[in-house]
């Protein structure tokens, strides 16, 4: 029995160090990104279980990965080694300049997630499933997967969370709008930035997204907008919450931070308020260190042990 289930593609990280520019920095440093085991390390270190259907190749950045993830406490019994290669991006920090961000992922081992590796035993022993619009942006067997495991979640009424987390070097706004659309109803949470509701609800007015996501069966919609106010309708009810803001030293991995806090904090039992709270702590602070998870915070039953930023 697990606390959470998610799935989705693992990478390595190359993030330039020296320079804010790919182009000509000489030093990378590795550690381990995805949307999705990024929400799993936040939840584990919080105190929770997770468990993490994922691929990753029979290579030595494959095996590199599994001992970071080892090491995290993190269990691994849900990811395969196949016969193809371990993903990887590499980026730079994004302080200086815009974030760019090149993939090697195309036909990786994470894209040959499907649904054979959904396990309806897995979900309905799970207190939670947790998906994102990349694992279905990657590959036709993977979004499979994503809808099965949703449609088992939903016949075991375990509640769902759904992060549009859109990815334009992925799939074009037409076929991610067409694709999530159909998919994301009757969820617990979904959550998205200002622009990734406009592209699956289709309006210009975020506040009629927000109510078009609830109309869709979303409990509660999510709609954040960097450091300004996040815009929340929860069981009808319409409120605002302030962000945590910090120095950012490296925004990416954030947005996880976010929803494992999120997440962990509901099912320690907190209120949805305090849930996303805890979600804005988690997300600061994997704001103000470089790499996709380094900042997490450690906590027990799914709630931070001592609170660690206050908003400015």
């Amino acid at each position: 029995m697990s606390d959470l289930y998610t799935l989705g593609e693992i990478m390595g990280l190359f993030l330039a160090t020296d320079t804010d520019d790919v182009a000509t920095a000489e030093k990378f440093e590795l550690s381990v990104a995805g949307a999705e085991v990024n929400v799993a390390v936040a939840v584990t270190r919080l105190g929770l279980r997770a468990t993490l259907i994922s691929r990753l190749g029979a290579d030595q950045l494959g095996k590199n990965i599994l001992a970071k993830l080892k090491n995290e406490g993190l269990s691994l019994d849900g990811i395969k080694t196949v016969d193809s290669y371990t993903p990887a991006l590499v980026r730079n920090r994004g302080k200086e300049n815009p974030i760019d961000v090149t993939y090697l992922r195309k036909s990786s081992a994470g894209s040959t997630i499907s649904v054979a590796d959904i396990k309806e035993e897995e979900i309905a022993s799970a207190r939670w499933v947790h998906m994102t619009g990349i694992s279905v942006a990657i590959s036709e067997s993977s979004a499979g997967a994503v809808a099965k495991a949703m449609d088992v979640a939903r016949k075991h009424n375990i509640p769902i969370s759904f992060d549009i987390n859109l990815r334009r070097k992925l799939w074009s706004e037409s076929q991610a709008a067409q694709a999530l659309h159909s998919l994301i109803h009757d969820v617990e949470i979904v959550i998205g930035g200002v622009d990734e509701y406009a592209v699956v609800w289709g309006s210009s007015d975020p506040e009629e997204n927000l109510r078009l996501a609830g109309a869709a069966g979303a409990k509660t919609a999510i709609m954040t907008a960097g450091d300004q106010k996040m815009r929340v309708l929860h069981n009808g009810e319409r409120f605002d919450i302030s962000p945590e803001v910090v120095e950012t030293v490296d925004p990416v991995g954030s947005g996880d931070a976010f929803v494992g806090g999120t997440i962990s904090g509901i099912l320690g039992g907190l209120s949805m308020r305090e849930s996303i709270l805890q979600g804005s702590t988690c997300g600061a602070l994997v704001a103000s260190h470089l790499g996709d998870w380094t900042g997490l915070p450690f906590g027990t039953s799914g709630v931070i042990s001592q609170r660690l930023v206050k908003s400015s």
